[in-house]
């Protein structure tokens, strides 16, 4: 698991990343909020924006946003 895999936590920003976009074209373009992540598996259940509900991602998929 690299660093930026390790700086996830719920209630967090994200996109996907390059890796994540790879495996989930569909959702490459969107932008989401971290719900849970699971301390027992590689799991993180998030919400995109324009969803209704959560999907679960491989945490390798996701890079946190950059705050303003």
């Amino acid at each position: 698991m690299d660093r930026e895999a390790e700086r996830i936590s719920a209630g967090m920003r994200f996109k996907l990343n390059k890796f994540g976009a790879g495996r989930c074209p569909t959702l490459a373009d969107r932008i989401g909020t971290v719900i849970s992540c699971s301390s027992s598996n590689t799991g993180v259940t998030v919400l995109f924006d324009d969803g209704k509900r959560p999907t679960c991602l491989h945490r390798d998929y996701i890079t946190p946003l950059l705050s303003d």
